[in-house]
């Protein structure tokens, strides 16, 4: 049977992206996908043909990435947060236009006012989880912020201490705009954000391998876990400036700092620096071009599909987006993450445990060692290939993801509330 199922992202290009992949998923069995999006992606839905509506204006969401404090660290996340909490109305409003025959709502993380309204018109919703950030663990505790990896191994009364902590300052925060919100819905209020926000829907997905991010006893016994959201690779013609400049030399090393960071002089100037001591080439990618005047050996981009240029690379530097990491794996390549913000600083550790890559200071003297220890390193190889054949497993492991979402959709799965 067919059905229409809503797509509500909330976030950057990296939390678009999986909505999409698992959309043309249902959209191949027949169902009619329709995604709510800031007009900045909605070229993204275009691509694939789908239908789309605004939901607030190109206005907003450059006043939003504009903001400094976005990828600063604990600063950034609660911007994201603040974003969140301005935008609640709009969507009652644009769930009022849209109508209410769909089957299923489907959001990311922060979709928070999307899946009030869906619960507000008893319509099954799946929430897409798609880095193990968002789940707590004493087995495997996620890095909160730089310096804290050894906190992994500290004590549990430590652990229970920094999530009480961390609960203090998210129900203070995040959840009284979002019950008040929930209150003119008439629906009741949540207690514990972590709990009530994040981890209650018909359907919870985390779209992250075992192999990246283990199953832990202490998560929520409903969440369901799968492969990363990546397609099988089609090459694409690259476009041909870029094409002839990559031609015209050695495999270059990809800088690149997140779709959606226009704050990108410091970085585009680490480059430089980085690749004038250890010589080769630097392939720059990011919204806002260099202040300063190319050389032969350094090429910028505004966008272009990592899928396709990844192999015709030697290295990335990246902030640690789970995007990117995982583009990284698929196409094993060696990554040197410097993590700004949210979810990068975990990210970036668990490559490093995984053998796959480095991460490095944002100075020139830390990132040009550690990126000469990156090409050299016969365990990173060894590492970088192990997780690009596991990496390269996940296109054909996404079947049973659809397939839930069609029996949630159709009112055939367990309805589960913890």
């Amino acid at each position: 049977m067919k059905r229409r199922i809503l797509f509500v992202p909330f976030g950057s290009e990296g939390d678009v992206n999986p909505l999409l992949w698992l959309a043309g998923l249902l959209a191949d069995r027949g169902h009619h996908p329709v995604f709510l999006l800031t007009p900045h992606y909605g070229h993204l839905a275009d691509k694939y043909g789908f239908e789309w509506h605004p939901i607030g204006t190109e206005e907003d969401f450059q006043r939003m990435a504009g903001d400094p404090g976005l990828w600063k660290p604990g600063l950034g996340s609660w911007r994201v947060a603040q974003a969140m909490h301005k935008s609640l109305a709009t969507y009652r409003n644009a769930f009022d236009s849209l109508g209410t025959d769909f089957s299923l709502v489907v959001t990311s993380s922060l979709g928070l006012a999307a899946s009030a309204m869906a619960e507000s018109l008893r319509i099954p919703r799946l929430m897409l989880h798609l880095q193990p950030l968002c789940l707590r663990s004493h087995g495997d505790m996620p890095v909160l912020m730089e310096g804290s990896a050894w906190f992994r191994h500290a004590p549990h009364f430590l652990h229970d201490a920094a999530f009480f902590v961390v609960d203090g300052i998210l129900n203070r925060t995040m959840l009284p705009p979002l019950n008040n919100f929930r209150r003119t819905l008439g629906l009741p209020r949540l207690e514990d954000f972590y709990r009530d926000a994040l981890m209650r829907a018909e359907g919870v997905a985390l779209l992250v391998p075992a192999w990246f991010s283990p199953r832990q006893p202490d998560w929520p016994t409903h969440l369901r876990q799968f492969d990363f959201p990546l397609s099988a690779t089609v090459a694409n013609p690259l476009p041909q400036n870029l094409a002839a400049w990559l031609e015209a030399g050695d495999p270059p090393v990809l800088w690149t700092h997140g779709s959606a960071n226009v704050h990108l002089a410091k970085s585009w100037r680490l480059a430089r620096d980085v690749t004038g001591t250890i010589g080769g080439r630097a392939l720059l990618v990011g919204k806002i071009p260099p202040g300063f005047e190319l050389s032969d050996a350094i090429h910028h981009i505004s966008h272009v599909p990592f899928e396709d240029l990844l192999p015709r690379c030697r290295a990335i530097v990246h902030h640690g987006g789970i995007g990117t990491t995982s583009k990284a794996f698929a196409a094993g390549i060696r990554q040197l993450i410097i993590p700004l913000a949210h979810d990068q600083h975990d990210n970036a550790a668990r490559v490093e445990r995984l053998k796959a890559g480095l991460q490095a200071k944002p100075s020139a003297r830390d990132a040009a060692e550690k990126i000469l220890r990156l090409l050299n390193s016969i365990n990173i190889e060894a590492g970088v290939n192990r997780c690009q054949h596991l990496a390269g497993e996940s296109p054909g492991k996404a079947a049973p993801l659809a397939t839930w979402a069609e029996e949630l959709a159709g009112g055939l799965a367990p309805i589960v509330h913890t």
